[in-house]
């Protein structure tokens, strides 16, 4: 991870919304996913790019990455300094295996889940069977549950981004992930959140893997 200062003056100095207090968020989720992607080049699909922010940071972070979003919304920032592309949220617009890796972050849970192991065979068929980094949430309790609503609200109502969302509970990813033959690496439970803040909406909330076809 570059230096921490930076990275936040730059994620501010992109979307205004960052400005109002320290990105510590975003900040653990770019180094999470920085760990995560293949080394050396790579073509990179981001799938659920939301503004295209993340993307857009990881290939000015680390050289060689060539990002891609794809998204069923229009939300890209006016200036985005990618390519971004809209979809059906069923078939992604692109040839089979045109990309090295996928990222799915934070989009997971607001995909209806019978349409879910759909979108992943997708992701699977433009990266010819993965790495997919996927970087969302694990609900293990009825309380976990309300907290990600509330996150959810407080993070995407504000911007007119989606809000509504089934939390996928530890039962959900093991089945998902076995229904598709997928296997790979969790990194542990990393501090998201700091202080009070996280004794509310604890660091075991989130959740970020990177899994591939077992064949591979």
């Amino acid at each position: 991870m570059p230096d921490e200062a930076a990275v936040a003056a730059r994620l501010a100095g992109r979307d205004p919304w960052l400005r109002l207090r320290k990105p510590r968020y975003q900040l653990q989720m770019i180094g999470d996913l920085l760990e995560l992607l293949p080394e050396g080049r790579c073509r990179l699909l981001d799938i659920g790019a939301g503004n295209g922010l993340v993307a857009e940071t990881l290939a000015a972070l680390a050289p060689g990455k060539q990002p891609i979003g794809v998204d069923i919304a229009g939300h890209a920032l006016p200036d985005l300094r990618i390519p971004f592309a809209r979809f059906d949220g069923r078939r992604l617009p692109f040839a089979d295996g045109v990309f090295d890796c996928a990222l799915m972050c934070n989009m997971l849970h607001h995909v209806k889940p019978e349409m879910r192991a759909r979108l992943l065979r997708e992701a699977l068929r433009v990266t010819g069977g993965g790495p997919l980094i996927i970087k969302d949430h694990l609900a293990s309790t009825w309380l976990d549950h309300v907290r990600l609503w509330a996150l959810d609200v407080l993070g995407n109502a504000p911007r007119g981004f989606m809000i509504s969302a089934s939390y996928l509970e530890p039962g959900d990813w093991e089945r998902l992930l076995a229904e598709l033959g997928l296997s790979g690496v969790i990194l542990p439970p990393a501090p998201y959140r700091g202080g009070a803040f996280s004794l509310v909406f604890p660091n075991r909330l989130e959740i970020c893997l990177r899994v591939s076809r077992d064949s591979l």
